[in-house]
């Protein structure tokens, strides 16, 4: 409660039906750190002060939806109640005014019951690592509770707004299109089934929370101060004399409705003197519709459609689609497929179009603002004075958008517009929630008979230029002239590319692309407009790229007689993830005193390290501390997994030592130099921006092995670091000999991890000089021992505990070490609770990822395509150095090669160079996904060459049986499994016959391709890693409680664990609890990760049960005597024997090894004038032996084939040649596969009767194996480009490097002006 409520209540709203009230302080009453702010987040409101962590937070900037809640309030226009999704990361909480709000926990609970949203997710598989299920589930609930009865389209479309890492979304999207107003009687039975099972209570459309509010007294928290000034007025009279008021000795305002420029433009800012809500002015909210709109909901007396300026995207969209079925308003379709491709539903279900507008004023490279001026649109706008003024929205004066505020839009009918082609395109980098590349609007006044161009048209672009918005040239041009002409087409272009200079910007796309991007979006809707004019072969060129709905099918088998194991069951932490209760580690509630750390990074790549001034930031009221490497009680320097160096053989002398800060070297650009430490977050990172760095003797940075090669030769040599090769025959002396030859050189980038959760660690200082640590980490046992170095406590008084992770992928193997040693340092330095959680910036900036690879071949083969000899050189990019980790990469990488191939007169060798960036890490299959890419690149560059299909050089190379090589794929039943793969391919999965068919297509389409490309795998398993089991058996009940050596994050392990338990001991599943990981059960454990956590663990498992199930054999009845019940034979075992029902056991590394088979075809379609794309369908065959969980393993495989897809297509990394910032460092411009990037119809198969003799119950491993096999996404991408040349003229190979984005797509196409023809 505030210390005083002088001034009253500042403001009054609900969350889950109970009244909360924020009073504001007293003028005299000065507050404490931890107030609520006028810059508080809804979010951070929820989490920090109402202890509501079920709402999560990332991105901060309403990319990735885990912060989505459900807001109803009035509007002021209608008086109507509405509810919607929001992102709380981004709503101010003094917006929430009157606002009765609603979380995950809110409408469905383990005490209240579940709501049906929450469980039809749990129960169909939704989660794995569950940090994104809340937000999920929030955004279904809102569309439930706002439109009542849904369509699978409208399920889609809602869920545009959220991001999952894990699942690859296809079951998310099946759970809730059970809500379908439509759904057939066998959907209504299996939901009827989960509900009951879950103990649902709540309506489809409403919380399982009282309806009414809480009579009790509401919730308080205190505001800062009485200087703190927000208005709320309810005129827009008032509004305007509040802001001429308050812009007074020149103070910043800012005028807020939707707030969600804050994510895109200037979300860590210092604060306004000022805020102005729009919310509750009902001029504002107004939509007035035309007369003649009879489709409208409301009728008014209007000449036109006027939308007030603080209508939403959301609701504007809504009122087109009406508008758009009147005559004179046809032209609002286009302008709804435009509005629905602007960020997602719920950053459109709060922000205005006005305020979209703005962002373009604000930040200039911004794409938007094109569309209203395309249509004729016009703007009213008042100046602080009240004097109103009409505008156009092609206006490049600044100042005066900052002068005159637009608070109307008047859309005019026209019946004219009915001859009038209007269309509006954009090229994105993903399908959704990604800002275009380039943006264009059209309108076409378009003669049907003559095809001539009346009267002058308007041609407008965005994301060209800060300047350019007309192409006045082309314009004039074009103005009465015959657009069915071939010599109006190619003057029109020309003008146009003479017109069209891109500002080069190294965040965004080449300028050479964007320019010839914008001469095929001209000439798109020239093929649109003229339609059947031109010949039939051409007009798919003027036709959008559309996306069905996902849809899929899995298939496994189960043996009823080893259930619970093989038994297809919800994962056990999926209700309480759906429903926000599984706990994180930044949703562990803070201690009386916690503190919170923010890094400062180094600026730069490439220099020496200086003075470091920090007084500006100790000046800030709140600030604790401010640590650097000087600081350190311990060790600074360590080597991650140093546990490995004997193991590995691994010369240490060839690498660097991290460090926790940089001391002198800077090494790479985004180095932690220091940590600031305060009382909140807030106060840390705006104190951290006050720290100044001296760099000395900045040098331009080495930033990609190409760069590197120039001065490093040796990379391009056999590694001396890593000395693994594949040396078979003689290569070179196979090589002269080959009557054909190919070479060539490859790259695949980095990958950025995105899990959803950031790097995150607590430190608590308890008694004895113990540590309590809680760490986001894929291994303890790695932390405690950083821990143990960084602050000199022995790793017996390190206490780490971690229940779940919020996502890893190998990114939580090494980057957690340093993170967890800071806030050891910090939490012992001021003997209080330190917690350090990153935001996605400093994650991305700090944070290794996948390494990079150029890699060269030379190949030999014969007619048939037979490699008969090959040379190959992966070159690693390390990072500042070399690490265990990427030796180990490497050497897994080059053993990978050889895939489901014959590698007679093989030459493979590692490469290594160095550069400045931090040293890369684990990323989800690690060296086996780049080399398994890198040799079906080759397969692809044979093909090229002889004019082969590619499957027939795969055919004609795969390792069959032979009398010297028996069982070449590693047993005979492999090779029998890899031939049942194929056969059973080609028949379900109807390749030939679909070849035929996209032939066909290919030769009836110019500017649309498709193609359908196969890649085979084969990935070797060792189970290497050391796992512990511990296992204890109450005689109360005879429940039983588990902990193991594993990190639970999303692959289920968890419950295949249980699973196992359950089985050797004869138990139900739900008498099992499985509790958190910790260094006291697990002191001397490996990392959890290479896809063999879950069976290690269940190997202990197994072994411990086997323990306690010889304690009790004593206890069993004797032979011919009836059996007896489990709980009696625990009583009698622990009460009248003494026996211990407590079995520790550990699972070594395992000799031998088994291999994972599987194949995929996948099926591209190519936008060849955009290079857009989309995958119509996949076909993925796995052999995971006998699955230990089937929808487990089949959510697994689904999301490492989506991991992958980002990897080889969307997630493209941008760095600045100058400095070697990364630039593409948060959801806003770095891009992980959405929904809608999915294969349209995605179909999973684990192959059936398959035993594995090495795997726990004959399973396999299913966590990284697919990711292997989706470079057949960037293989048929690369056979589509390659049918787009072909039709050009250019037959010659070209090099597709990775990945193979919407750009390099299209540039590959080499689509120049001279091929834009009409005939």
């Amino acid at each position: 409660m505030p210390a005083s409520a002088g001034d009253g209540t500042a403001l009054i709203f609900s969350v889950n039906n109970q009244p909360q009230q924020v009073l504001k302080r007293s003028a005299n009453d000065g507050g404490v750190t931890s107030d609520v702010t006028s810059t508080t987040t809804l979010a951070d409101y929820l989490r920090l002060h109402q202890q509501l962590p079920g709402t999560k937070t990332m991105c901060r900037e309403g990319m990735c939806g885990a912060c989505v809640v459900t807001v109803t309030s009035q509007n002021p226009a209608t008086g109507q109640m509405e509810s919607r999704a929001v992102n709380s990361c981004m709503v101010p909480i003094k917006a929430c005014q009157d606002w009765q709000i609603e979380t995950v926990e809110g409408i469905g609970n383990r005490r209240d019951g579940y709501h049906p949203v929450q469980a039809r997710l749990a129960h169909m598989n939704g989660t794995q690592c569950g940090y994104c299920s809340p937000g999920m589930v929030m955004s279904m609930y809102s569309l439930l509770k706002s439109n009542g009865k849904v369509s699978p389209e409208e399920v889609e479309q809602a869920m545009d707004g959220n991001l999952c890492r894990c699942t690859g979304y296809r079951p998310i999207l099946d759970a809730f299109k059970t809500f379908d107003k439509d759904a057939d009687d066998k959907t209504k039975r299996l939901v009827a089934d989960i509900e009951e099972t879950a103990g649902c209570h709540g309506r489809s459309g409403g919380s399982c929370q009282p309806t009414v509010a809480c009579a009790g007294c509401p919730r308080a928290a205190a505001l800062t101060s009485a200087k703190d000034d927000w208005r709320l007025p309810t005129t827009l009279q008032q509004a305007l004399s509040d802001l001429s008021n308050m812009t007074v000795g020149d103070k910043s305002v800012r005028l807020v409705a939707g707030n969600t420029s804050m994510g895109v433009l200037d979300k860590y800012d210092a604060p306004s003197d000022g805020y102005i809500s729009l919310l509750k002015i009902p001029e504002l909210r107004a939509i007035k519709r035309p007369a003649n709109g009879s489709n409208c909901r409301i009728i008014h007396d209007a000449p036109r459609a006027v939308f007030g300026a603080a209508v939403t995207l959301s609701e504007l969209i809504e009122e087109l689609k009406l508008l758009s079925k009147t005559a004179g308003y046809r032209h609002c379709a286009e302008m709804v497929k435009h509005l629905q491709l602007v960020a997602n539903t719920p950053v459109r279900n709060a922000g205005t179009w006005a305020g979209n507008l703005m962002i373009k004023y604000q930040a200039q490279g911004v794409p938007v603002r094109r569309l209203p001026a395309a249509h004729g649109s016009q703007g009213q706008a008042q100046d602080r004075r009240g004097k109103e003024a009409g505008r156009n929205f092609c206006g490049k004066n600044v100042r005066d958008q900052h002068e005159k505020q637009d608070h109307r839009l008047h859309e005019p009918a026209s019946n004219r517009r009915e001859k009038i082609c209007v269309q509006v395109l954009q090229d994105h980098p993903a399908a959704i929630s990604a800002h275009a590349y380039v943006n264009a609007a059209f309108v076409l006044p378009f003669d049907p008979a003559t095809a001539k161009i009346t009267e002058r048209p308007t041609l407008l672009f965005g994301g060209i230029s800060g300047t350019f918005v007309h192409a006045v040239a082309t314009e004039r041009y074009l103005t009465g002239r015959c657009l069915a002409e071939q010599a109006t087409l190619k003057g029109a272009l020309a003008t146009l590319l003479d017109e069209v200079r891109p500002d080069p910007d190294p965040e965004m796309a080449d300028v050479a692309y964007r320019r010839t991007l914008a001469s095929n979006l001209l000439y798109k809707v020239i093929l649109h407009t003229l339609g059947d004019r031109v010949p039939a072969h051409l007009r798919s060129g003027g036709q959008d790229l559309t996306r069905s709905l996902v849809r899929g099918t899995q298939e496994f088998d189960t043996d009823k007689t080893l259930w619970p194991v093989n038994k297809a069951v919800p994962k056990l932490e999926a209700q309480i993830q759906t429903s926000g209760e599984a706990e994180y580690v930044d949703d562990q509630p803070e201690l009386p005193g916690e503190l919170h750390g923010y890094y400062v990074l180094t600026k730069v790549a490439n220099a020496k390290l200086g003075a470091i001034d920090a007084s500006a930031a100790m000046a800030v009221k709140g600030v604790r501390a401010f640590f650097t490497a000087k600081d350190f009680i311990g060790s600074n320097e360590y080597y991650s997994l140093s546990e490995f160096l004997p193991a590995f053989g691994i010369d240490s002398t060839k690498m660097t030592l991290e460090e926790v800060f940089a001391r002198d070297t800077v090494r790479f650009c985004g180095q932690p130099v220091g940590l600031v430490v305060a009382d909140t977050q807030a106060i840390a990172r705006t104190a951290a921006a006050l720290v100044r760095v001296e760099y000395l003797q900045v040098a331009k940075p080495v930033i990609s092995i190409k760069e590197a090669l120039k001065t490093q030769p040796e990379g391009r040599q056999q590694s001396t670091f890593v000395p693994a090769n594949v040396t078979t025959g003689d290569a070179e002396a196979a090589m002269k000999g080959a009557p054909h030859r190919a070479s060539g050189e490859w790259e695949m980038g980095s990958q950025y991890h995105f899990y959803m959760e950031t790097q995150s660690v607590r430190v608590v200082p308890c008694e004895d000089g113990q540590l309590n640590v809680y760490c986001a980490a894929q291994g303890m046992r790695d932390v405690a021992d950083r821990v143990s170095d960084a602050v000199n406590i022995p790793t017996n008084k390190i206490n780490c505990e971690l229940r779940r992770i919020g996502g890893g992928y190998g990114g939580k193997t090494t980057n957690p070490l340093p993170i967890a040693s800071a806030a050891a340092l910090a939490a012992v330095k001021l003997n209080k609770p330190v917690r350090i959680v990153l935001d996605i910036e400093t994650n991305i900036s700090m944070c290794s990822g996948r390494v990079p690879y150029l890699i060269s071949y030379e190949v030999g083969f014969d007619d048939s395509g037979k490699i008969l000899a090959l040379k190959m050189h992966l070159i690693g990019d390390q990072g500042y150095s070399n690490s265990i980790l990427s030796f180990a990469e490497l050497a897994e990488a080059i053993s990978m090669t050889k895939n489901v191939y014959n590698a007679d007169n093989w030459l493979v060798t590692p490469g290594t160079v160095y550069t400045n960036q931090p040293l890369f890490t684990a990323c989800r299959a690690p060296g086996s996904t780049n080399a398994i890419a890198a040799i079906e690149m080759v397969m692809n560059r044979v093909a090229h060459q002889l004019d082969k299909d590619p499957w027939e050089v795969r055919l004609a190379n795969f390792a069959l049986p032979t009398d010297a090589v028996p069982t070449p794929l590693g047993t005979e039943q492999d090779s029998k499994v890899f031939k049942m793969l194929i056969d059973e391919m080609f028949d379900k999965g109807e390749i030939n016959k679909r070849k035929a068919e996209i032939e066909v297509f290919n030769q009836a389409n110019r500017w649309r391709k498709r193609s359908l490309a196969l890649v085979p795998m084969r990935y070797p398993v060792k189970q290497v890693s050391k796992m512990m089991a511990l296992i204890s058996v109450y005689d109360k009940d005879g429940t039983v409680a588990l902990s193991h050596g594993g990190v639970e994050m999303g692959q289920g392990l968890n419950t295949k664990v249980a699973q196992v338990v359950a089985r050797e001991l004869g138990i139900p599943l739900d008498q099992i609890s499985v509790k958190p990981n910790s260094s006291l059960v697990n002191p001397n454990g490996f990392v959890t990760g290479g896809s063999i956590g879950s069976e290690m663990c269940c190997m202990a498992a197994r072994s411990a049960c086997q323990q306690l199930l010889e304690r009790l054999k004593p206890f069993r009845a004797a032979e011919g005597e009836p059996e007896r019940p489990w709980l009696q034979v625990v009583q009698m075992a622990s009460l009248m024997g003494g026996a211990n029902l407590t079995a520790h056991s550990i699972q070594p590394p395992a000799p031998g090894e088994y291999a994972v088979l599987g194949l995929t075809a996948a099926e591209v379609e190519l936008d060849v004038l955009t290079g857009e794309y989309r995958f119509n369908r996949v076909d993925l065959y796995e052999d995971a032996g006998q699955a230990l969980s089937p929808w487990v393993d089949i959510g697994q495989v689904e999301g490492a084939f989506a991991f992958g897809m980002g990897l080889f297509l969307t997630e493209q990394h941008r760095l600045d040649p100058q400095t070697g910032q990364r630039l593409t460092n948060r959801a806003w411009n770095y891009y992980p596969p959405t929904h809608k990037d999915m294969p349209r119809d995605f179909r999973v198969k684990l192959l059936k009767n398959n035993k594995n003799d090495i795997g726990i119950f004959n399973s396999k491993a299913t966590g990284e194996p697919a990711t292997c096999m989706s470079s057949v996404c960037l293989m048929a991408l690369q056979q589509a480009v390659a049918a787009a040349r072909r039709d050009g003229g250019h037959k010659d190979w070209i090099t597709f490097n990775c990945p193979g984005t919407v750009e390099a797509a299209q540039t590959a196409c080499q689509t120049s002006a001279e091929l834009l023809v009409l005939s």
